[in-house]
């Protein structure tokens, strides 16, 4: 159960070829997965359902998936786009950030979420140099328009 007594898990359909390590995969990033979703969201529930969809959409194409060069950053890309499809449907949820999606999603997890560099690098599939080069430029952004919906870095 998510702390507001939302549940964690939604079955999805399990890629009977490799099940094993479909399962292995959704048990190390779900809870991550649900606290970005809902970081991003603004909603317990409509986190869970992104999730649920993310997930839906990569056991779909598990085989490709496992066959790409990063797993992790492939999986991160359909999160991300689930997330972003529900940002565009209820657009009160999110606000225009000025920092690219790469930063963005750095400071969400680093500094938000409290994941540690080595941890917000395996979850969105790249490595730590890329992570601190990300979180390193964010810092030095300023905008000039309305506040970062990131709050201050």
């Amino acid at each position: 159960m998510w702390p507001d007594g939302h549940p964690v898990t939604a079955y999805v359909q399990v890629p009977p070829v490799h099940s094993l390590e479909y399962d292995a995969f959704r048990q190390l990033y779900e809870r991550p997965y649900l606290a970005y979703a809902r970081l991003r969201t603004g909603d317990a529930g409509s986190a869970t359902q992104v999730v649920v969809e993310a997930f839906a959409a990569l056991s779909a194409r598990w085989a490709e998936a496992l066959r790409s060069e990063c797993l992790a950053a492939d999986a991160w890309n359909i999160l991300n786009t689930a997330v972003g499809v529900a940002t565009e449907l209820h657009p009160g949820s999110q606000r225009r950030c000025h920092l690219t999606t790469v930063q963005a999603d750095a400071v969400r997890l680093h500094h938000r979420l409290g994941l540690t560099l080595q941890d917000t690098a395996a979850l969105m599939g790249t490595d730590d140099h890329t992570v601190r080069a990300a979180l390193s430029s964010a810092a030095r952004i300023v905008c000039s328009a309305s506040s970062c919906p990131l709050g201050p870095l």
